[in-house]
């Protein structure tokens, strides 16, 4: 069975850090979120969603009384995971999907707290070998037998249905963020920064939401080939365009290679012929200048001169350039994301 979805429990443990404690799946964490992590990274009860590449996550951090923990209670956490491209087809908004369901985790986590003998199980966990070996000499039958129903009928409260509250595709459809610009401009680097930020923002209420349906989910570095060959790739012809769907760019430039801008320059003018063929509607572009540390910048007018900044906002195409030191500036970024996001909606 594929692993679409992933419902884990963990809980920190004071002698051994953060720990998994079941799983519906032997899942290996390489192949995705690592639970303990996100309950290294939060203390305070709540429920929050959190967004990797390929997974996207509810999470639910809650307390239970606890004679042998320190401090009176155990801290533990409820994850669903579920991974967004296999449902792409029927869910329109994966965000608003696992927001209806934070009533059910919280819920589940109720349940779990009327569980008489789960503190003492929790306390004893971890002599065990293995994480899942949950029924291995730990607790009463009467209690493995409470815990998996429990377990069980929540896994399928949470898993997507069409006859719960809400929405679905009626026809396949996505949209997309292309990133583009030369080699060892930072795109990769760009990339990586993206998901790294979602642990400071996680608690947000707001621009989470629309990091998450916008960017994470839906980024994707365009290819040389692509635009070399005037959207013409072997991908395109499959697909019915690499740029079918679009709704925004990202350049990326390097400040510190003439040459670089120069390459990217092409490129980009070629990206917004093809756009202006394709759509009537103006898809925003944000360029980001990468400001390489101890290396020298080119000038800011030769940067605006060269992608004709200005002529273009007079045409109506939605753009805009900030210089930002991509390894370093995650409040530069999110500042940058943000004016996208509200060009797109």
């Amino acid at each position: 069975m594929p692993k679409e979805q992933v419902l884990c429990l963990s809980y920190f443990d004071h002698v051994i850090g953060p720990t998994s404690f079941y799983c519906n799946e032997k899942f290996n964490e390489s192949e995705g979120p690592d639970t303990t992590k996100i309950l290294e990274f939060n203390d305070e009860p709540g429920t929050f969603i959190f967004a990797f590449k390929d997974y996207q996550t509810l999470n639910h951090l809650f307390f239970i009384e606890s004679q042998f923990a320190r401090g009176g209670k155990e801290i533990v956490m409820l994850t669903y995971m579920i991974k967004a491209a296999y449902f792409k087809n029927e869910i329109i908004d994966i965000f608003k999907f696992l927001e209806s369901r934070m009533s059910k985790i919280e819920e589940f986590a109720t349940e779990l707290t009327k569980l008489e003998e789960f503190p003492a199980i929790l306390h004893e966990h971890k002599r065990l070998k293995s994480q899942n070996d949950l029924f291995e000499g730990l607790g009463s039958e009467s209690f493995k037998i409470k815990f998996l129903d429990v377990f069980n009928k929540y896994f399928e409260i949470l898993s997507p249905s069409p006859t719960l509250d809400f929405p679905l595709r009626k026809e396949p459809y996505s949209k997309k963020i292309f990133i583009f610009g030369a080699q060892n401009a930072g795109k990769s680097t760009f990339l990586k920064n993206i998901e790294a930020i979602q642990f400071y923002i996680q608690k947000n209420n707001d621009l989470p939401s629309r990091i998450y349906e916008v960017v994470i989910d839906n980024v994707e570095i365009l290819t040389y080939d692509c635009i070399d060959k005037d959207f013409e790739c072997e991908k395109c012809k499959n697909l019915d365009g690499c740029l079918k769907n679009v709704q925004g760019f990202i350049l990326i430039i390097n400040l510190s290679n003439e040459q670089n801008i120069l390459d990217s320059r092409e490129r980009f003018q070629k990206i917004v012929n093809k756009c202006t063929e394709i759509t009537n509607k103006p898809i925003p572009v944000l360029i980001i200048g990468n400001k390489i540390e101890n290396q020298k910048e080119v000038d800011q007018k030769f940067v605006q001169s060269q992608f004709k900044l200005v002529e273009l906002k007079e045409c109506g195409i939605k753009i805009k350039y900030f210089s930002i030191n991509i390894l370093k500036d995650k409040g530069k970024i999110m500042e940058a994301l943000r004016w996208l996001i509200r060009q797109m909606i």
